[in-house]
């Protein structure tokens, strides 16, 4: 293994000494502008890119925010008056999904980030661009989540037109997660908030969020899991008329007809406290009378008579018959008064408080079912040559009314009890439009782009330089005795020893330029003399 090492290293070296010192300084300059240039791509792209968060309208709300932050180990940057917060751009989402779910607004975005301010630009471009910002900063700031590998959001933004109709309209917005986890209610619902509070909705009613098999992770307003036992009449009926359009929902949804579904009602209920106690007698069998429950019992007795001397004597009064000797009379009365207890069941009855009527209950479900237009789609199969795609979004702006099948009112009555002669049901089409995306480039785009182009180039500079091959040093033309002999030879006439001649002189100035061409000169004359 040391020798192979060797070995490469040695190859190393052989190549280096191929190249001429102008030529290693030049790789070695080139090579320092591409470690440069790497390090300033490196610098670029793994710098944190801070972004401002939410700039806060008082202390309290900045200190609900720090404490949101640092109790999510979120790190943070704040202004010097303590109201702006900004954070790394790779925490952004998480951050707005957090203060969204506490019903505080972020400020992550606005009209003058995605618009430019040219006269040319309309008023449908800047909502055109506006929507499609959203659209993207959503599905980029969704893809941050660890559970979430991909989002597709589409909105429908309300129209402006000045009247206080449209001021209350509340945006729509769609969202298809593709999960590379489990998504819980707790965190569609904490998703559908924050979308919900960044697009200025008050509710969550116009939210849909969607897996990427096509289930219904959140629908609008699905929250009736709200903890705690109700304080009053009127919470017992918000909770009540909850527990009903869940049961609606889930029972329209589950159909995979609709999107969505809004419920509205009119539960009877009755709040009054009743205790209603039920008596019922009966006799035992073989019986006529039922147990005895009291017995009272009074016997008296009573003697006269009357005495004296036999006969008449003793009599004060004019009595002319006898008398028995010793007539003794007596009486006896007896009283008895007995009570007797019939067999009786005792039925106690407290009904609830709240209790539901539901013969005199209505219900009335508006559901919809969002289309989606893609711009791109509609132009690859015809649908947009006579028209441009802002017409077809001018024609095709209104909700469409649509049939209900009658099983959708038997599946209602029997999920909430109410008859189907007390259900309403109403159904509609949306349209929503997708325009084309642009390419979304910023100038840090455009810089690592023009480095990696400066960087190949170079590259192939220093390979293309190495490859070519070395110019050979032109060698002098061999020079032959003869050849200088006769072109001299009629100065050579008078050369003398001591004597330069101009001859002579041009000789020795010769040996002098060219002692390389002289050398070669003399090894041909000895080898010709001696050969």
């Amino acid at each position: 293994m040391p020798e192979r090492i060797q070995q490469i290293i040695n190859r190393i070296l052989e190549w280096w000494k191929n190249f001429n010192t102008r030529q290693k300084a030049l790789i070695i300059s080139i090579a320092a502008v591409v470690v440069v240039a790497f390090a300033i791509l490196g610098y670029v792209v793994t710098r944190p890119v801070m972004v401002n968060l939410i700039t806060c309208k008082s202390a309290e709300e900045s200190s609900s925010v720090k404490q949101l932050l640092e109790d999510n180990s979120i790190s943070y940057e704040v202004s010097d008056d303590g109201m702006t917060y900004s954070i790394n751009k790779e925490d952004q989402a998480n951050a707005s999904i957090l203060l969204g779910t506490n019903d505080i607004p972020t400020e992550g975005y606005s009209i003058s980030d995605a618009i430019d301010g040219s006269f040319s630009t309309t008023e449908a471009d800047k909502n055109k661009k506006y929507q499609l910002y959203l659209e993207e900063k959503f599905a980029s700031d969704l893809e941050t989540i660890s559970n979430i590998s991909e989002a597709q959001v589409t909105l429908s933004l309300p129209k402006d037109d000045g009247t206080i109709i449209s001021k209350e309209e509340e945006a729509y917005a769609s969202l298809i997660l593709k999960l590379n986890g489990e998504m819980d209610e707790e965190q569609a619902s904490g998703i559908a908030s924050y979308v919900a509070t960044e697009l200025g909705n008050d509710t969550t009613d116009n939210i849909l969020i969607l897996d990427g098999d096509g289930n219904v992770l959140f629908s609008g307003g699905d929250e009736t899991s709200t903890a705690g036992k109700a304080s009053s009449n009127q919470s017992v009926q918000q909770k009540a008329e909850a527990n009903v359009a869940s049961a609606v929902k889930n029972v329209i949804l589950g159909t995979d007809v609709y999107d969505n579904v809004e419920v509205g009602m009119n539960l009877d209920m009755n709040f009054d406290e009743q205790e209603v106690v039920d008596y019922h007698y009966y006799v035992d069998e073989g019986q006529t009378q039922g147990y005895l429950d009291s017995r009272t019992e009074s016997t008296s007795e009573s003697t006269s008579g009357a005495g004296g001397v036999p006969g008449t004597d003793t009599n004060d009064d004019d009595t002319t018959y006898v008398l028995e000797d010793g007539t003794i009379t007596s009486s006896t009365t007896s009283d008895i008064t007995e009570d007797y207890l019939p067999s009786e069941t005792i039925t106690t009855t407290k009904k609830a408080v709240g209790t539901i009527n539901l013969d005199d209950s209505s219900l009335t479900v508006v559901a919809t079912n969002r289309v989606v237009y893609n711009e791109d789609q509609l132009r690859a199969d015809g649908t947009l040559d006579d028209m441009t795609f802002d017409e077809f979004v001018a024609q095709n702006s209104e909700r469409v009314k649509t049939d209900v099948d009658e099983e959708f009112y038997t599946m209602v009555s029997n999920a909430t009890g109410i008859s189907e002669d007390n259900i309403s049901i109403v159904a509609y089409e949306i349209p929503m439009f997708q325009y084309s995306e642009g390419s979304g480039r910023d100038w840090t785009d455009y810089l690592q782009i023009i480095l990696a182009v400066l960087i190949f180039a170079m590259l192939a500079f220093v390979v293309f330089r190495s490859m070519r091959p070395d110019r050979e040093e032109e060698v002098a033309e061999e020079v032959t005795v003869e050849s200088l002999l006769e072109a001299q030879e009629s100065e050579l006439d008078d050369i003398g020893f001591n004597e330069k001649s101009e001859t002579r002189i041009l000789i020795e100035k010769f040996v002098d330029e060219n002692p390389e061409a002289v050398a070669s000169l003399l090894r041909n004359w000895l080898n010709d003399d001696w050969g």
